[in-house]
């Protein structure tokens, strides 16, 4: 598809592969609408867009409450009548712990902000993409959703659920123009990953740059993921596309 001047939705907008991606697609001209809990981000990456004439907007949105999902979705539709790409890209990962010590409330926060947020979006979405007759939903996983990562077992989990319901999802709109794929990146250099193993670590990882730039190569289908599939990509490179068992 063409993105210029397309509406394009991102969650946790303001850091990391969010910031990338946020940028990545302004500069390609669409117009991107971002949101988080941290206004303090979300206006520096809108301003770093905008200073270069690009087009963003932010709303300042905690994705695990429904309410908030909806409103921040309805302020979209209200000004620009239409969202021609969903990226749920907010993600939430714990302490690097062993199971028997993850605390009970690690495996509620992966699950609220990794899961449930992307089925509020969905719901919330879905409709209006269908009435459209168009539309692009990608949801970002992980490779820790495509092999289990011991000391991170919540968000693995939750990674997991990502690219399920993205297959059961892309599986009901099938006879629709709307597609659907998950994202599946290997380790990142960003502050998830610092948070989680150090400073050394993250900066032996992948640029989020050049997972921000695959996933503008799918949406200008330079790179063809089937639908309902997942695009997995690991150490600077496209280590593989899959499609979703039928």
């Amino acid at each position: 598809m063409d993105i210029k001047n397309k509406i394009v939705a991102i969650t946790g907008g303001g850091r990391g592969l969010g910031k990338e991606l946020s940028k990545t697609l302004a500069e390609e001209g669409s117009k991107v609408i971002i949101c988080s809990r941290n206004r303090n981000e979300l206006a520096k990456v809108c301003r770093e867009i905008t200073d270069k004439d690009g087009f963003c907007e932010y709303f300042v949105t905690d994705i695990t409450d429904k309410f908030q999902v909806y409103k921040f979705i309805n302020a979209i539709i209200a000004k620009h009548k239409k969202i021609d790409v969903l990226i749920n890209n907010a993600g939430y990962v714990h302490e690097w712990e062993t199971l028997e010590n993850i605390a009970e409330d690690e495996l509620e926060n992966s699950f609220k902000t990794n899961v449930y947020s992307i089925f509020y979006f969905l719901k919330r979405v879905v409709p209006i993409m269908k009435k459209q007759n168009e539309g692009v939903i990608i949801n970002i996983s992980s490779m820790a959703g495509k092999r289990g990562v011991p000391n991170l077992s919540a968000y693995s989990a939750s990674k997991f659920a990502v690219i399920g319901l993205t297959q059961a999802v892309a599986k009901e709109l099938k006879n629709t123009s709307v597609y659907c794929i998950s994202v599946c990146p290997g380790g990142m250099n960003t502050g998830m990953r610092e948070k989680v193993l150090g400073v050394d670590d993250a900066r032996k990882q992948q640029d989020p740059k050049f997972v921000a730039s695959v996933i503008k190569d799918v949406l200008l289908d330079r790179i063809k993921v089937p639908h309902g599939g997942d695009i997995v990509i690991r150490h600077s490179k496209i280590d593989s596309i899959n499609s979703a068992p039928e």
